[in-house]
């Protein structure tokens, strides 16, 4: 499977198709895979899509950073901008997002703490 991706991959880009820029995510929990993410961002769209996961979902929070510097160093806020889970081979297209959007992917549901 590994190997055709790489070949459809390297025959797109041979017929000048390239993907816009994106961010790919492998959690592993003691040295096992838990789960692989793909975030492909362009302008204030990005799609979120969930390719691997342990559970059988990945679960997204997505979140806006604001820091300061304070006399012992920088202080870090983060503004929740939301949460959703993706089944695996699930995607997701959110437009709307700040620029610099941070992100959590993870293969459990986790509570919120802010």
């Amino acid at each position: 499977m590994q190997y055709l991706t790489f070949l459809l991959g390297s025959l797109m880009a041979m017929l000048g198709y390239r993907e816009p820029q994106g961010h790919t995510s492998i959690v592993r929990v003691s040295g096992e895979q838990a789960v692989l993410s793909r975030t492909t961002v362009s302008g204030d769209h990005a799609r979120f899509q969930c390719l691997q996961s342990e559970s059988g979902n990945c679960f997204y929070r997505l979140y806006r950073e604001h820091c300061r510097e304070q006399p012992g160093g920088e202080l870090c806020q983060r503004q929740a901008l939301g949460d959703f889970s993706l089944v695996v081979g699930g995607v997701r297209d959110v437009q709307g997002l700040p620029a610099g959007f941070g992100q959590q992917v993870r293969a459990r549901n986790a509570q919120r703490r802010d």
